[in-house]
């Protein structure tokens, strides 16, 4: 039963009260729990009542939570018949259970929107009703199926013990991030989903889709709640039985021992008790109904589709296991989690022409084409041992109709010891015994010899991966032993020679290594997968001979021991890349050892390479030397962050849980005693503390600041020269990691423009170099033969917001959270990257302060304004006054300041002397318009200061939310006399709402302003200041918020770019060369979060560009490159594709590129003429419209002419094409009393002195013969006469004549209506 009624709070554990649509719930389900009790907890005999959470899941994109919710109650009577003195605790009895969806507001502007009445519990399942639609599935298979008659219960299905989202959403972050596309076709019109637009019965991806882990079972549900029968079981996986012992005694094999993963909408992988993992089909009609069906992978043609009555005679018409893959591990080696480790970006793949590499044993080439998709997937299976393998699964669809053609499983790639030393291969099956025992925890019956129970026989590995940054993340328990960390047989070390120094040594660095790893709250491992595949090209493919590389991992970071134990699956989220933290850091969310609060750990990766390396190369993307893995890093964690959490009066009976989207790291979700708490990690760049507590029915939530729209980019472009030494022409990309600043080149892409396929890039920073230091740090380091150990002093601090000046000689770095900003000096950082001598001795440090709220540049003359906050005296009426009168007070004061460079001589340089590449000089503090009441927020830099007010009251409260903005620029008269000091400025133009970003051109004509989702264009002629159009924005959001703040603005040769937290958009600004015409906005998506492709927002058209699927971490534009957008986001930077015809022609235009344009507009398929047409013409580009498109439509050419008065193509067009013309545009524009079309075409060219051109229109008229014409061929040999006598008398006669002849008895009728 599913039921989503509202009904009276009731309480969960303590006073606060659980959502009414749960209470409801509770209520419909039979939950005893007193409603009308100010508090569950009730210590009579029937004991305390309260619920328990568990197998919390967080929907990889949507705003959605799934768990389930036991009523569990404790019997105090039984306690207090127990014997005197006993200890024996109470014994929790379960009453009822619930699998619960809710959804939750992870807009931090509406954090308190769900008013008790309004509800967000998607649905809830009663468990108690599972069994028996599960045992009605089981009843349609064939008693040859092996599987028990005997039926489930909710006791015999097991614990849950973990739920998956199958949703339509779900499948595509699961199954297809790495393309960026839902469609299997080339051609848009024809478009297919592999993961759920084709309805077939039984497929995942149709309403709430969930996948059921219980003990032994596996279970796929769909719940529909506008069907009659709303729960439909998809599919249910629970083993084979088998006779054993002599055929005496029935064995269940094959039994699941993982979650289900799914590989496609109809095909889902999970792994089993005797080591395999099953590809298991959910529709036999998506499958060719024989091998002889299946097509080739060199034929390029394919058979026709399967037709669904095929499908239903088809002899294989059940569901069926349709693969069966086995680790080198053999059959004692339980698969107990499988892992999609593919990228959030396409990394391997680039063109149609997909090739299996030799190197990892393909032994065919799979290869895509017109007919074929072949889709590639790399899974990790994690055995029980602790043994992981890396597998990459080839999947052939046919495009037209979705139906699988081949499934191929590669041997292992990779594998992966999450143990390290203590991984040991089984070789025989545990016996039965041992499977439940286990002494001393985690560790305590696990040796190097042979262990008593695999590791992972009952506990659920800690393994993540983070698809933005391709990493693996493997945590393990607390007080691992210093044997779990090494991996010493993955670097095949030689022997030493006995008491030789490097033997002494390595002994001593065993001992160290022991010594360092003692007290420990866990190890969290890093696996880079970009390098663990440099490492497998490196490497022959395995086989059954050949055992896969074993690969160590390339970072262990040491857990304190206030964290709780991460020895259970939902204790931590490790690997999370939130933005306050460097791309390059490995991190964990964790709980505190007592459950009170959240905190977030973390260690840095690059400045720890750069202080073990001896040189300043650093490497962003880890690579391997000649297929050796580099030396492991060890380092200690460090807290970066802390909230504390909602806990009741008494200590929690069950520890908290916790689930995160690797996708969308923001929001974490976590069970307490009331129910689900949402906190909010971060806001902008910066820490939150927010909690909200919605799905637990609280009103009075705790509501986070506002939304926090980031200063700039975390990288940007160095303009001052290349990067990369002498000769190297590649644009340059600076970065700042943990109190460094670093550069590196950006090289190609490695795919043409013309075979790029529209997805998204990673662009890798290579080689990046160590340029200055912030702040030295004094890091120990010590080498072993293995790894590098590294200690941290300096805490991992967020990567600064960059903003370079316009001239481009300076780089203001902006820390929002620490409110401090530093200056550096380009050139003097560029001499330091090319090894100039005579420039080491010139630091790159201008300027530095603190308190600051704001930055913004001004002009080209390396002028700046700092907004900070400073004490200020006040009297009683407001005004400033004397400070032996006045009260002090904390106020915004904008301060003016210019930068001057200093010219040193090489002969001081020579001597020793440091000295600063630029001293700064103040010129006072900005008068801002309005007084006292208006007080400075916000700063805009550009060629007019920009400053954002809010206005107060006399008791300072704002009168206005959203605040005005005004424009600041020197006097003319300054200009002329250089005179910088800030008395000389004075308000410009308009004044604004206060907007969140402003944005100018290079020339300074045009202003682009962000209010929220809208951005309104404003051109800038003093002392006008036009808005030329405005446009919302609506771009995908990370976890489902309807609407967005924009974050980032930027012009790039005439085209506006935007992007919101993770979407990126191109406006396209209408003619500007008129000022009498409205300046037309065409807006286009160029990449979005959410796997429903958005349209363009100007009309709905095949030929519109669809937005490429992408999960994007606060993205910013930065430039142009490889003929892509690049922009940088909290994890690295990306490439976005412009390869659509309409964004390369919009582009090129705009660059006043137009014979290149044309390229693009010849290349345009004719069905897609008419619309850019219109897209042209609102370009103000109606002369491309018209002669190099030729496949037009009628209409819109001669519209065309006639607006821009084209009068010889028009005339070409009748002379050429005139009886065509005539005969499909006759019945045009047909109305009583009007002209029609022919008559008002032949008044334009009239009226354009082409007689000669009407002339020949009117013996068309009359070839033509109807009557309709006729009379149009009348009117226009009248008007003919009027300039033309003779001509005009002739041509009347002769239309008279024939419609003598046609109609000899009308005559009278048609010469009055001529008249």
């Amino acid at each position: 039963k599913i039921d989503t009624s509202h009904a009276k709070t009731m309480t969960m554990g303590t006073s606060l009260p659980l959502h009414p649509s749960l209470a409801a719930a509770l209520t419909a389900h039979g939950s005893d729990i007193d409603v009308g009790s100010p508090s569950s907890q009730q210590q009579t005999g029937i004991g305390r009542k309260t619920s328990i959470l568990h197998a919390l899941s967080i929907h990889p994109s949507l705003s959605r939570v799934a768990y389930l919710a036991e009523d569990v109650a404790s019997d105090f009577g039984a306690r207090n018949k127990s014997k005197a003195g006993s200890t024996t605790s109470l014994q929790p009895t379960v009453k009822n259970s619930r699998l619960v969806i809710q959804k939750f507001d992870c807009n931090v502007e509406n954090v308190s929107s769900f008013a008790p009445s309004q509800g967000n519990v998607i649905v809830t399942l009663n468990m108690n009703d599972l069994p028996q639609h599960i045992n009605r599935f089981r009843q349609h298979k064939s008693k040859n199926t092996k599987i028990s008659n005997q039926p489930f219960t909710l006791a015999t299905l097991g614990a849950l013990k973990s739920i998956t989202f199958l949703d339509r959403d779900a499948l595509f972050w699961q199954t297809r991030r790495k393309y960026g596309t839902q469609s299997n076709s080339n051609v848009s019109d024809a478009v297919l989903d592999v993961n759920a637009n084709k309805s077939y019965k039984g497929m995942m991806g149709q309403c709430q889709c969930l996948g059921l882990q219980f003990t032994s079972v596996l279970v796929i549900l769909q719940i529909d709640d506008t069907n009659s029968h709303p729960v439909t079981v998809l599919c249910c996986l629970e083993g084979q039985r088998a006779l054993h012992n002599n055929g005496k005694d029935y064995v269940t094999q094959h039994v699941p021992s993982s979650a289900a993963l799914p590989v496609t909408n109809s095909i889902i992988v999970y792994g089993c008790s005797d080591g395999a993992m099953r590809f298991h089909s959910l529709v036999p009609s998506m499958i060719y109904k024989s091998k002889s069906d299946t097509l080739s992978l060199f034929e390029s043609s394919s058979s026709s589709p399967i037709d669904e009555s095929e499908a239903k005679a088809a002899k294989n018409s059940r569901q069926a296991t349709i693969k069966s893959v086995r680790g080198p591990n053999g059959r004692n080696d339980p698969v107990v989690k499988i892992v999609n480790v593919d990228p959030a970006y396409n990394e391997n793949y680039h063109n149609e022409q997909d090739t299996v590499p030799a190197h990892i044993g393909g032994s065919t080439v799979t290869v895509s084409n017109a007919t074929v998709l072949v889709l590639s997937s790399r899974l990790l299976t994690v055995c029980a041992s602790g043994v992981a393998f890396l597998w990459q699964v080839d999947i052939s669809i046919d495009r037209a109709s979705g139906t699988l053609r081949d499934l191929n499983v590669l041997p292992p790639l990779a594998r992966l010891d999450g143990l390290g030393s203590l991984t040991v291969s089984p070789r025989k099956s545990p016996s039965p015994a041992s499977r439940s025992t286990r002494v001393g925890g985690f560790w305590g019956s696990m040796t190097t010899k042979e262990p008593i129970v695999a590791p992972y026989a009952n506990i659920t590995p800690v393994v993540f991966y983070d698809p933005h940054r391709n990493q693996l993340i493997w945590t393990l328990p607390y007080a691992a032993p210093a044997s779990a960390i090494v991996h010493q047989r993955e670097f095949k070390l030689n022997s030493l020679p006995p008491n030789s120094p490097a033997a002494k040594k390595d002994v001593e660095d065993r001992a160290f290594v022991d010594k360092w790893a003692m007290y420990n709250g866990g190890f969290v491992k890093m696996w880079s997968m970009s390098l663990v595949d440099t490492i497998v090209k490196s490497t022959p493919g395995s086989s059954s001979h050949r055992p896969p590389p074993i690969i160590p991992p390339y970072a262990t970071m040491k857990l304190p021991l206030s964290l709780m134990c991460a020895s259970k699956p939902l204790s931590m989220v490790p690997g999370l890349a939130c933005a306050p933290l460097p791309a390059s850091s490995l991190s964990c969310l964790c709980l505190s050892k007592d459950g009170t609060e959240l905190i977030v750990v973390s260690a840095p990766l690059t400045s720890s390479v750069a202080a073990a390396s001896d040189d300043q190369r650093v490497p962003q993307s880890p690579k391997a030397a000649a297929g050796k893995p580099p030396k492991t890093i060890f380092i200690e964690s460090q807290t970066c962050h802390m909230i504390p959490l909602p806990r009741s009066s008494e200590a929690s009976t069950t520890p908290a849980l916790l689930s995160a989207s690797h996708l969308s790291p923001d929001s974490v979700a976590v069970t307490t005693d009331n129910g689900v708490a949402m906190v909010k990690l971060v806001n902008g760049n910066c820490w939150e503390y927010a909690i909200d507590y919605t799905l637990m029915g609280k009103i009075n939530v705790l509501k986070p600041s506002a939304s926090a729209v980031p200063a700039g980019p975390i990288h940007t472009i160095i303009s001052g020269g290349p990067v990369g030494g002498v000769g190297n022409n590649r644009p340059g990309v600076l970065f700042v990691e943990n109190q460094s600043v670093l550069a590196s080149r950006l090289g190609s892409s490695r795919s043409s423009i013309e075979n790029r396929r529209p997805t998204v890039e990673k662009v890798d920073l290579a080689d990046a170099m160590v340029l200055y230091q912030l702040e030295k740090a004094s890091y120990t380091t010590r080498d072993t033969r293995i790894s590098k150990i590294v200690s941290s002093p300096l805490p991992v601090t967020s990567p600064p917001r960059l903003i370079p000046s316009p001239s481009g000689r300076y780089l203001c770095l902006l820390w929002e959270g620490k409110k401090k900003y530093d200056i550096l000096h380009a050139g003097s950082l560029l001499v330091r990257e090319t090894g100039d001598v005579r420039g080491q001795g010139v630091s790159p440090s201008c300027d530095s302060g603190d308190n600051v709220l704001s930055f913004a540049w001004i002009g080209d003359d390396d002028q700046f304004a700092v907004l900070r906050q400073v004490e200020v005296d006040f009297g009683q009426d407001g005004e400033v006054a004397d400070p032996d009168t006045t009260d002090t007070k904390s106020r915004p004061r904008v301060e003016l300041f210019k930068l001057a460079e200093v010219e040193v001589g090489a002969a001081e340089l020579a001597g020793g002397a440091g000295v600063a590449a630029a001293t700064t000089v103040s010129v006072g503090s900005l008068t801002v318009r309005g007084g006292d009441r208006v007080v400075p927020q916000v700063l805009f830099g550009g060629p007019a200061l920009c400053v954002g007010c809010s206005i107060t009251s006399a008791n300072n409260m704002s009168d206005t939310e959203e605040g005005m903005a005004y424009f600041y620029s020197r006097k003319s008269g300054a200009i002329v006399e250089n005179d910088d000091r800030a008395s000389t400025y004075m308000t410009v133009g308009t004044s604004i709402p206060c907007p969140d970003l402003l944005a100018w051109d290079d020339d300074g004509l045009l202003c682009a302003v962000a209010i929220g989702s809208r951005v309104a264009i404003y051109l800038s002629d003093p002392p006008k200041f036009t808005l030329l159009g405005s446009v919302n924005v609506v771009g995908g959001s990370r976890l489902g918020e309807a609407e967005q703040p924009i974050i980032s603005l930027k012009f790039i040769h005439g085209v506006l770019y935007c992007s919101g937290p993770s979407s990126v958009h191109v406006v396209f600004l209408g003619n500007l060369a008129e000022d009498d015409t409205v300046c037309e906005l065409d807006t286009y998506t160029i990449a979005s979060s959410r796997s429903v492709p958005l349209q363009g927002t100007d009309s709905p058209d095949n030929f519109t560009p669809t937005p490429v699927i992408a999960s994007l971490a606060q993205p910013h534009i930065l430039t142009y490159h490889s003929g892509g957008l690049l922009v940088s986001s909290d994890v690295g930077l990306r490439l976005l594709p412009l390869s659509h015809p309409l964004i390369r022609i919009g582009t090129l235009l705009a660059a006043n590129l137009t014979e290149k344009a044309r390229k693009w507009i010849f290349d345009t398929p004719k069905a897609h003429h008419d619309f850019l047409a219109q897209f042209l013409i609102r370009r103000g580009r109606a002369d491309l419209a018209i002669r190099d498109l030729n496949g037009l439509s009628l209409e819109v050419l001669i519209d065309l002419c006639i607006k821009y008065e084209r009068t010889s193509e028009l005339e070409n067009l009748i002379n050429t094409h005139g009886g065509q013309v005539v005969k499909e545009i006759s019945s045009w524009a047909r109305e009583e009393g009007g002209y029609s079309a022919i008559s008002a075409i032949g008044l334009y060219m009239l009226g354009k002195n082409k007689i000669d051109c009407v002339t020949r229109l009117v013996g068309q008229l009359i070839n033509c013969g109807t009557d309709e014409v006729l009379v149009d061929a009348i009117k226009l040999a009248t008007l003919i006469g009027a300039l033309d006598q003779n001509g005009g008398g002739t041509l009347v006669r002769s239309v008279i004549d024939y419609v003598n002849q046609k109609h000899p008895a009308n005559q009278v009728t048609l010469v009055s209506s001529v008249n």
